[in-house]
């Protein structure tokens, strides 16, 4: 590569992590304050909150390259103007071609990366993040313990109490536990207690210190009681079994051998991710271009407001295709076409000026 090809793709590069970073903080940024609202509530367990949040990361990169890419370049542009850098080059003879074969260059290969993303890793993200959140709540929902709380598990036939809970989860403090069972029901009471939790299978040994057991049959009128000194059981949640209606987690090769409208509008979509990439990277070269005396940011709002147009005529599009009120055939070219002839004809008009 020439040495103008490395100064340009070194440039626009540097904007575009910038940019990258600053949107993909801001996205996360929700996304953690979700996910913490989960754990809060108990339906997530904190081990995993960095986990899902990283995986979302690699989701939201699909959305975030092709807008962070057209800010990038547009800042980048925008600097050159400013300090007359093109002046310069364009004084020097170099011409349109030159000029923008660096950030084609760079425009192929983020689209390249995008498309391994909308492809493969964001669907894997998806189905890992979805896995980890449905396996944690039925987890939690037989979790039984938690210090000064009142637990119902297994759809409510049982109630636990604790009075404390230590760091690690296996001690103890005084325990109640009202528990219907089959032809009756039984209430325990214990000053102490222990648990032992399997990682793998999350199915709890829960041993009792002394305490007392009580237990009623039903259509009897006498109770059962009984002084314990120490009392063993096993809560075993139910096996997991993972499933998803999700079209997000499909692998896209399924996506290819299906017929489904629905499926074929994701299929779409995931490829219009790195053809938006390289449309919006066209469109920012002329959308870059700063008068003399205009501020450097002052053409960002036109690349905003292109993008929001873009997407949402991708969304719209989408929603089209899922209702089978556009041809497969069509799918979302017709999107790219009209951007593209937009960039066209900008990229035109600059070049006469």
């Amino acid at each position: 590569m020439k040495l103008l090809d490395r100064y340009l793709i070194r440039d626009a590069a540097g904007a575009w992590a910038a940019v990258a970073i600053v949107l993909l903080a801001i996205m996360l940024s929700t996304r953690f304050a979700f996910f913490l609202a989960l754990s809060a509530k108990g339906d997530l367990p904190p081990a995993l909150l960095f986990k899902v949040v990283a995986l979302s990361s690699l989701r939201y990169l699909v959305l975030l390259v092709p807008v962070s890419l057209l800010l990038g370049v547009m800042l980048s542009l925008g600097r050159l103007y400013k300090d007359n850098e093109i002046a310069a080059l364009t004084g020097c003879g170099v011409g349109a071609r030159q000029f923008y074969r660096p950030y084609v260059v760079f425009g192929v290969a983020l689209a390249a990366f995008t498309a391994a993303l909308a492809f493969h890793i964001s669907p894997w993200a998806a189905q890992q993040a979805d896995y980890l959140l449905k396996d944690a709540k039925r987890l939690v929902q037989y979790t039984p313990f938690e210090a000064g709380r009142f637990k119902a598990v297994a759809d409510g036939r049982a109630v636990f109490y604790t009075s404390s809970l230590s760091d690690d989860g296996t001690t103890l403090g005084q325990v109640l536990a009202f528990i219907e069972e089959k032809g009756g029901t039984t209430l325990v009471t214990a000053q102490s207690g222990a648990q032992r939790i399997d990682p793998d299978t999350g199915e709890r040994q829960v041993t009792l210190h002394e305490g007392q057991r009580a237990r009623a049959t039903a259509g009897e009128r006498a109770s059962e009681l009984t002084d314990f000194g120490s009392f063993s059981t096993r809560i075993t949640p139910p096996p997991f079994e993972f499933s998803s209606g999700s079209r997000a987690i499909r692998s896209t090769d399924s996506l290819i051998a299906s017929s489904d409208p629905k499926d074929r509008a994701e299929l779409h979509w995931r490829i219009a991710a790195p053809v938006s990439a390289l449309v919006l990277l066209l469109l920012a070269v002329p959308l870059g271009y700063i008068a003399p005396r205009q501020g450097r940011y002052s053409k960002l709002v036109w690349g905003i407001l292109a993008y929001l147009a873009y997407s949402n005529l991708l969304s719209l599009g989408q929603t089209w295709l899922a209702k089978g009120s556009v041809p497969p055939a069509v799918g979302l070219w017709w999107v790219h076409a009209l951007f593209l002839l937009l960039a066209g004809v900008l990229i035109w008009r600059r070049e006469r000026v």
